[in-house]
């Protein structure tokens, strides 16, 4: 369900500044949305037509979680484009209430022909709110059946109405519902529907009145009805307060929430600093450790070395002297041996002498005996 609130305003920057400041989608219908100030002003001059009004103002709002703020723009630039076809077009779309709506600012000037946009009167709202019934029901939202206001219309404005004219205190009605939507307080109201609309406003006691940029008097609020008093008007402050402050519940939620996880997440990290601080302390005494042992075995090695070079001249001098000692015992050896053999040759020599004259002694005796022998028996022979 899709209602229609219709503006103008004198100054399109003011109004493009506000609507996308608090944008979460945007999109243009002929221009570029990024450059839409400049571009809208760019065609008013050309034609010189850049004073009274620069803008029209569409607010198209949506039944509460109907559509997403990607749809919303989506079905908002489609209207834009059935209601303006020859203008340059902008459209913000904001989510900052309880419904999501599109902000459409319409430059006055039509970039080809020059001509300004007529949008006045009963006849100008029943159009837009029919343009803006059947792009809805393209896309399968609701629509309003019955379009009914809170108003109170003199008898001069009733004959306007009837002639398909808006008055301006219409115009006047508009810009205060638009900018009570958007406001939390009176002076926020206040100051919103003078830099957007330049409606001047005035409060004495409890008498609330308002001035309408190209009139010259003030306008009580009771005249325009009971909703634009200022007892009406704290009735839909109140609201948008409940709603900021839901708001900003939740987001305290969302917040809490998220210091908690990163309270966690800095806990662990610190412990994991104090980990890898611990680590490095470890590796670092552990280099120190490392180095020192080096350093250690360097010096042990070095006197390893001249251990072993130590070892080494006492094994050369000593083996030097054994050589020499085994030399002379080697020789006394080979003397001794000699005389040995001597001896042993001389030990020999005497045995054989000794056994040869034992011998010519046994032989002499056994000749001695074979004489007697032979002497006997001649003698017995005889």
């Amino acid at each position: 369900m899709a209602t229609i609130q219709l503006g103008m305003t004198g100054s399109a920057s003011q109004l493009c500044n506000y609507a996308e400041k608090r944008a979460v989608e945007k999109d243009g219908h002929n221009l570029d949305i990024d450059y839409a100030k400049s571009q809208m002003k760019q065609t008013r001059e050309l034609f010189s037509k850049n004073d009274g009004i620069q803008a029209h103002h569409v607010i198209q709002s949506f039944k509460p979680d109907e559509v997403t703020p990607e749809k919303a723009n989506q079905v908002g630039l489609e209207l834009a484009e059935k209601l303006a076809p020859g203008h340059e077009v902008a459209v913000y779309t904001h989510d900052d209430t309880d419904h999501i709506h599109n902000h459409i600012v319409i430059n006055s000037v039509n970039f080809e022909t020059g001509k300004k946009y007529q949008a006045h009167g009963k006849e100008a709202i029943e159009r837009a709110r029919s343009l803006s019934d059947e792009v809805c029901k393209s896309h399968d939202l609701s629509v309003v059946k019955e379009h009914n206001a809170s108003v109170r219309h003199t008898l001069a404005e009733q004959h306007l109405l009837e002639k398909n004219k808006i008055s301006w205190k219409d115009e006047l009605r508009e810009a205060i519902e638009y900018a009570r939507d958007n406001s939390t307080n009176f002076d926020s109201f206040k100051r919103h529907l003078n830099d957007v609309y330049g409606v001047e406003t005035k409060l004495r006691g409890k008498t609330l009145s308002f001035k309408h940029p190209e009139r010259e008097r003030f306008i009580r609020a009771n005249k325009l009805g009971a909703d634009y008093e200022r007892e009406g008007l704290e009735h839909v402050f109140a609201r948008q307060i409940e709603r900021e402050q839901e708001h900003e519940r939740a987001i305290s939620r969302n917040e809490g929430t998220q210091r908690t996880d990163e309270k966690l997440y800095q806990s662990s990290h610190e412990r994991g600093n104090g980990e890898r601080s611990h680590d490095t302390q470890s590796i670092e005494s552990d280099s120190r450790k490392i180095g020192q042992s080096h350093e250690q075995h360097a010096i042990n090695f070095e006197h390893a070395r001249q251990d072993v070079r130590r070892k080494r001249r006492e094994f050369a001098s000593d083996f030097d002297k054994w050589t020499r000692g085994n030399g002379k015992e080697q020789q006394q050896d080979g003397q001794s041996s000699s005389r040995d053999a001597k001896i042993e040759r001389g030990g020999i020599e005497s045995d054989k002498q000794r056994n040869k004259h034992e011998h010519d002694e046994h032989k002499e005796k056994s000749q001695r005996n074979s004489q007697k022998s032979r002497a006997r028996d001649e003698g017995l022979s005889l």
